[in-house]
């Protein structure tokens, strides 16, 4: 996230003042990524609810961003936008379905650097639909 400008924030006691230290000008937008710490903080520094966002939870007054609500075509665009290299998923690290446990354990730590991908064709399931 640095590489893109942001600067991480701990959550926590203390983080509306946190977020204030680093953003003295003020804060016009949020997303949360977990849970909804973040949109609390997002309210408190005065962030309208059409400004703030979560993927992790619902809350009222907040639209949540994730593909139920997606536009027509969003995820063709995305696809392709990927395909074509300007669309970069970080892949922090990847279990086969038989190792779920520890991928589960590695998201909940929280300090995963990407996506944790979960492989359902692990090379048992590929014996399995070879057998059929």
């Amino acid at each position: 996230m640095r590489a893109l400008g942001a600067e991480p924030v701990a959550y926590g006691d203390g983080l509306v003042g946190r977020i204030r230290a680093l953003a003295p000008g003020g804060v016009t937008a949020a997303i949360d990524l977990y849970g909804t710490d973040t949109v609390q903080a997002a309210r408190e520094l005065g962030v309208p609810d059409e400004r703030v966002t979560t993927i992790a939870a619902q809350v009222d007054g907040i639209t949540p961003a994730n593909g139920a609500n997606a536009a027509p075509g969003a995820i063709k665009e995305i696809a392709r936008l990927v395909a074509a290299g300007q669309l970069r998923v970080p892949i922090a690290a990847t279990f086969p379905v038989g190792q779920i446990r520890a991928a589960v354990e590695l998201q909940a730590g929280r300090h995963v650097h990407g996506k944790i991908v979960i492989d359902l064709l692990s090379s048992a399931g590929r014996r399995i639909r070879q057998r059929r």
